[in-house]
């Protein structure tokens, strides 16, 4: 690494928030990581540490020992007016068929704090992670179709569209996890996602949904808090184009699964 990750005053308040939490949590900690744009030297002078703390096991809703860890981070923020933010998992987070793309890509970037033993390397993102997360994402644009209705019922048109696009990302999303892609957020999956397809694969009004829900992010692409303007082609257009992903990402991950060893 060419460039010191933290200044003296962001190390000094990483190190008071790692001992309160190894005093203070009432779970045994088994390493403690900066992640994120300061590890990976791409942070604004106002981004936050982010703090990766991994213990050797929490509770499946991991309560209340991460609450406890994020009211250690303030209390330490408070203190330094350095801002901390804590992510708490632990050590069955990194079995094989449980890892999520955001804690692959936090062990990529990692820079160990702190650690009880030799620090854990990066892991792959194996093709059992991605079905149990394509799976997860398919579940939640199926709620989705719910909630859609339900604001379109009610005349909400706004609230409709952001959850016509967040789901439009989801499918997107699901559909690069499913080649192993972990990385891109918000905006970008789109750009990665259209990237990931051959040329003439989609169709004009696919393309013209895919460059709104691009758009809807901002000129930078990770705008969550950007206006999300009414779907071209309306509701039932947006609605049309979620289904057809859903489809994509369905067949993509039945051929994922039918290569795995014992499926062949």
């Amino acid at each position: 690494m060419n460039h010191p990750p933290l200044d003296a005053r962001e190390w000094d308040a990483a190190g008071r928030f790692i001992e309160r939490v190894r005093r203070f949590v009432q779970a045994d900690l088994f390493q403690a990581s900066l992640f994120g744009s300061k590890a990976r030297g791409t942070a604004r002078p106002d981004s936050d540490v982010d703090v990766l703390l991994i213990f050797r096991r929490l509770a499946w809703d991991r309560e209340p020992h991460a609450t406890h860890a994020e009211m250690l981070a303030d209390e330490v923020a408070r203190e330094t007016d350095v801002p901390i933010t804590a992510w708490s998992v632990s050590l069955p987070d990194l079995e094989t068929g449980s890892r999520t793309p955001m804690l692959v890509d936090a062990l990529e970037d990692s820079v160990p704090l702190w650690a009880a033993a030799r620090p854990i390397p990066p892991l792959p993102f194996t093709p059992y992670d991605a079905l149990r997360c394509v799976r997860s994402l398919l579940d939640r644009i199926a709620e989705g179709s719910d909630e859609f209705r339900a604001y379109l019922d009610r005349g909400d048109i706004a609230g409709a569209s952001l959850r016509a696009r967040d789901d439009l990302v989801r499918g997107c999303t699901a559909v690069l996890l499913t080649l192993g892609i972990t990385r891109p957020r918000r905006g970008e999956v789109i750009d990665a996602y259209r990237k990931s397809t051959a040329p003439g694969t989609t169709t004009p009004g696919m393309d013209e949904l895919l460059n709104w829900a691009r758009d809807s992010f901002g000129e930078g692409g990770q705008d969550d808090e950007h206006p999300v303007p009414p779907p071209p082609g309306g509701p039932a257009g947006a609605a049309q184009g979620v289904d057809l992903l859903r489809l994509d990402v369905r067949r993509r991950a039945r051929r994922l699964e039918a290569a795995l060893p014992g499926n062949r």
